[in-house]
């Protein structure tokens, strides 16, 4: 009885342990296979995010590289859009200034224009004035040769019964019948001054005037007797010398009316 109860206790013993050893064992397979699973799944993890990572690398840099490229090209637009707006600007300003010297080369001209023709009208008025002058002189010439010739013819009666009457005093008077000509009085006027273009084109020379100068030694009817070769002086020297004073012609002591010459010599120092 004690050996059958013993057997029992033995079998079921061995029944407990192949039990325990069999769930050792599925434990075992359980953590192999986990430990598997895991070491799959720990390989393979870290090479798929480096592939992501490398893709998303390589995404970006080609992103960054099209993006540099459309704003070189959008800048290089600009670049070539201001260089052709600069160009134009500065095209424009250079025919503005092109226009600007035109028109003031254009005025400039007309101004010579004008000047030229108002000194050409200016030398017809003096001319005409100069002829009228040379008339208004023979005039006065013949006036004065005229009174010459009646005190000539009124003074041989005169004279004869002063002669019958005081010798000493005819003598004495035909020692004072003696004429000093007309002379111009430098003192009273300012001497020409030389024109700028005269001075910048070396023009020289002596120009001879006429006067007719009054009994109170003042001029009139200035004209060019002998010109110097350039009008410009001429006309310069008898605008200058046509508001000096004279000292007139003195016949016998007494003040009359003559022709009177001036010469002036135009001469540059160097």
């Amino acid at each position: 009885m004690n050996d059958a109860v013993g057997t029992v206790d033995r079998r079921q013993g061995l029944g407990q342990s192949a039990e325990s050893v069999i769930a050792i064992a599925l434990l075992c397979v359980c953590a192999a296979a986990g430990l598997a699973a895991w070491l799959l799944s720990g390989d393979e993890l870290p090479e798929l995010a480096a592939d992501n990572s490398a893709i998303a690398k390589v995404t970006s840099v080609q992103g960054d590289k099209k993006l540099q490229s459309e704003e070189q090209a959008v800048l290089a637009a600009w670049q070539n859009r201001l260089d052709g707006e600069f160009s134009q600007r500065e095209q424009n300003l250079r025919q503005q200034a092109q226009l600007v010297t035109m028109q003031q080369q254009s005025e400039a001209l007309a101004m010579a224009q004008a000047s030229a023709e108002a000194a050409g009208r200016a030398a017809e008025v003096a001319e005409a004035r100069a002829r009228n002058a040379e008339k208004e002189r023979l005039l006065a010439l013949a006036k004065i040769r005229e009174n010459a010739v009646d005190t000539s013819v009124n003074k041989p009666a005169a004279a004869s019964k002063q002669a019958a009457s005081k010798p000493s005093e005819v003598s004495e008077s035909l020692a004072l019948a003696t004429t000093v000509p007309a002379s111009i009085d430098w003192n009273s006027c300012a001497r020409p001054e030389y024109p700028d273009e005269s001075v910048r084109f070396g023009q020289q020379g002596t120009v001879t005037m006429s006067f007719l100068v009054d009994a109170e030694g003042k001029p009139a009817d200035g004209k060019i007797v002998d010109s110097s070769g350039t009008r410009r002086l001429d006309y310069r020297a008898l605008s200058a010398l046509s508001r000096c004073q004279f000292e007139p012609e003195r016949v016998n002591g007494k003040a009359v009316a003559s022709l009177a010459q001036v010469r002036f010599t135009w001469k540059l120092t160097r």
